[in-house]
């Protein structure tokens, strides 16, 4: 029961709610994006006191996507392979992507994960002094025409049901130049139950998809908690473009997903889905 009530408060992020619960801090968030080194103390244990409880379980996840000029992509590209170090030792970086299709073409997407966002705070004002960063942010400027960013709590339910650790701790496959990352966006309706109810939906029909075409790695899923609101996001990776279609084509066949989806369209805005591809320097690969 009281992991029952841990699940639904991390969906609903009112987590500080439980009164006596332990949690571990994620101690992972060194794991998939060496070298960066977090300033916070996340190898320690929560204990159980009610105000010692961490607001974010799971850490937050920050999605940034930036539209390049046309004319850009390939030197802005360039910097970033230039300055991956650096980019690599001052931020948790998680994965880079280029859209391969179904976006925009010239779009890079970014994901970062931090504690909570004081320590997102002190990162960022510390890489925004190092001479280094400051140097290619004035030289990739010129080529980005708007920046978006949201952050994103991961779904604690979801994972428990795949028995899949933080999204951090994934590690790719070796690298495939025929991989692909298959971005899953829904936009919700508005209402405060919509999004733990899609949660539980996919909770109950997400391993007998997996189960179906199990080539399909399942990297990440997470809601907006900053950001345009009741958005869902999944992040896949497949062994190919063709790979994705064909994990499709074999879900649809199973029964338990099919109920997921009737269960969980009626509240759904739109859906769009695109193909990325990981940059040379991406952990996930």
């Amino acid at each position: 029961m009281l992991k029952s009530l841990r699940n639904l408060c991390e969906v609903s992020g009112h987590s500080s709610i439980l009164p006596s619960l332990s949690f571990s801090c994620n101690s992972h968030v060194n794991d998939a994006r060496k070298p960066f080194k977090s300033g916070g103390s996340c190898g320690d244990t929560f204990t159980t006191e009610a105000e010692e409880l961490p607001l974010y379980p799971r850490g937050l996840v920050e999605i940034r996507e930036y539209t390049l000029k046309p004319e850009g992509v390939g030197a802005y590209t360039q910097l970033a392979i230039e300055y991956a170090a650096v980019r690599k030792t001052l931020l948790p970086l998680l994965g880079i992507f280029s859209c391969d299709v179904g976006s925009s073409l010239h779009r890079i997407t970014h994901m970062y994960h931090y504690k909570d966002f004081d320590e997102r705070d002190a990162v960022r004002a510390a890489a925004a002094k190092h001479p280094d960063w400051r140097k290619f942010i004035e030289l990739s400027r010129p080529h980005v025409q708007f920046q978006e960013n949201k952050v994103m709590l991961e779904a604690g339910p979801v994972y428990d049901a795949l028995k899949l650790p933080h999204c951090s701790l994934f590690q790719s496959p070796p690298p495939d130049p025929k991989a692909i990352y298959e971005l899953r966006s829904y936009q919700m309706h508005p209402g405060h139950g919509v999004v733990p109810n899609l949660v539980e939906a996919f909770q109950s029909g997400l391993p007998a998809k997996i189960a179906s075409y199990p080539e399909g790695k399942l990297v990440f899923f997470g809601y907006s908690d900053v950001g345009m609101l009741n958005n869902v996001v999944e992040l896949w990776r497949f062994p190919s473009a063709q790979s994705c279609i064909r994990a499709r084509q074999a879900s649809r066949k199973v029964a338990a997903w099919g109920a997921t989806m009737k269960a969980v369209t009626p509240n759904v805005l739109h859906f769009t889905s695109s193909f990325l591809r990981p940059l040379p320097f991406s952990p996930w690969l």
